[in-house]
């Protein structure tokens, strides 16, 4: 393995592969990408990866949108088999008692999503019994759809980005994990793996949850933690047709079609509150949490009372306080992090390298396209850090939706 490199990236998910494509294909120089285990193994490879791009703030809604460009034009841009299936996707937001402002957030939030470019529009009661005759809509006044969003194959994309970074000059390392990040002075110079040094003027640390150990030894303290969140997967009934996408914030969950006749939930509640131990937590789903998912989702589709409970798995999202993610320069010169997605990551993967790539090679400006100082971890420590993002962030009584 070379022993110098112009950049190393640490972390083998959606963040570090798309990075390492987007140095690779601007000659960055040397660009190593470091994977511990195998790419796609952490989070990357157990999302629900959504394609949603309704927000309530401009840069994530951009930074959504350019991935989704990306995602639904993925052989033509990055190469290989086609990733995304554009099912469209509902977003539904908590009106009960005391919370009927989302309403009229709901509607400037899609006005934004519009600004920006996204095809998206706010849907009736009567409106979404007409899209999706086979739900119970009776608790939702009005939602968010986008038509042309759904969900993409994470693993294939993952690996498909890590190729493509390889075949435009990268070098992809797995089974190589990075023990300390080593910087002179007031500048990184390198790190120190499982295999020996790499020296390298610049690191970028996009290991999800392990971030936050890799980069305090040199100063930097990030408020991210590792959060076990679970997801099942059900077999519909015959008579239950395929679904869209649904961030269903009103009823505390979303799913998507998983495969032809099967449905992947979400729900929120449960351990999503207690950090867990990135290296030792249970990756099986609870005893309970099948008969949880499938009374979940017949609240909204009556006809999954009688789908059968598969298997499933549980994740780690890397939340910040503010469920908002942490890009950019951090502490020593030449060190930049792209971590805390708080799981609304995957779908912005594309742009984040993209982004990234053009910050790290033009530092005193970064990209035109997208206003990368939101992200800055710098901003946890200011008083007014909790202040919303903006002022049509939602209120939520669910545990999904936060950060929207």
């Amino acid at each position: 393995m070379e022993r110098t490199a112009d950049i190393v990236i640490v972390g083998g998910g959606i963040m570090g592969a798309s990075l390492a494509w987007h140095l690779a294909r601007r000659h960055a120089g040397q660009v190593i990408l470091l994977e511990r285990d195998v790419v796609a193994a952490g989070a990357s490879g157990r999302t629900g990866a959504l394609l949603r791009r309704h927000y309530s703030n401009r840069p994530e809604a951009i930074l959504a949108h350019r991935s989704w460009e990306t995602f639904a034009h993925w052989p033509e841009i990055v190469g290989g088999l086609p990733v995304h299936t554009p099912s469209g996707l509902i977003v539904t937001v908590d009106t009960s008692p005391g919370r009927a402002a989302n309403v009229e957030r709901l509607r400037r939030n899609v006005a934004l999503q519009n600004e920006v470019g996204i095809p998206a529009r706010v849907v009736s009661q009567a409106d979404l019994r007409i899209l999706q005759p086979q739900a119970n809509w009776d608790d939702v006044t009005y939602a968010a759809y986008e038509t042309d969003s759904g969900y993409v194959d994470a693993i294939p994309a993952t690996h498909g980005m890590a190729r493509a970074a390889r075949e435009a000059g990268a070098q992809v390392r797995e089974g190589v994990g990075v023990l300390q990040i080593l910087a002179d002075g007031q500048r990184v110079s390198g790190v120190r793996t499982t295999v020996g040094e790499i020296a390298a003027r610049t690191v970028v640390v996009a290991a999800g949850p392990w971030t936050p150990a890799l980069v305090e030894p040199v100063g930097v303290s990030l408020p991210i933690e590792a959060l076990r969140v679970q997801v099942a997967i059900l077999q519909r009934p015959l008579d239950v047709a395929e679904h869209m996408v649904y961030l269903d914030t009103a009823a505390g969950i979303f799913t998507r079609p998983w495969a032809p006749g099967r449905t992947m939930i979400g729900v929120g509640g449960g351990d999503q509150h207690d950090p867990v131990d990135p290296d030792d937590f249970e990756t099986r789903n609870d005893a309970a949490y099948g008969d949880l998912a499938r009374t979940a989702i017949s609240r909204r589709i009556p006809g999954m009372r009688r789908a059968r409970y598969l298997h499933g798995h549980a994740g780690l999202y890397d939340m910040t306080p503010d469920a908002h993610p942490i890009i950019g320069a951090a502490g020593p010169d030449g060190l930049y992090v792209a971590a805390g997605f708080s799981g609304a990551g995957f779908k912005k993967g594309p742009a984040v390298g993209e982004a990234l790539a053009e910050l790290i090679l033009g530092p005193d400006h970064g990209p035109e396209w997208v206003d990368l100082a939101p992200f800055s971890a710098e901003r946890f420590a200011k008083a007014d850090w909790q202040k919303p993002w903006g002022p049509d962030e939602y209120e939520f009584s669910s545990d999904f939706g936060h950060g929207l």
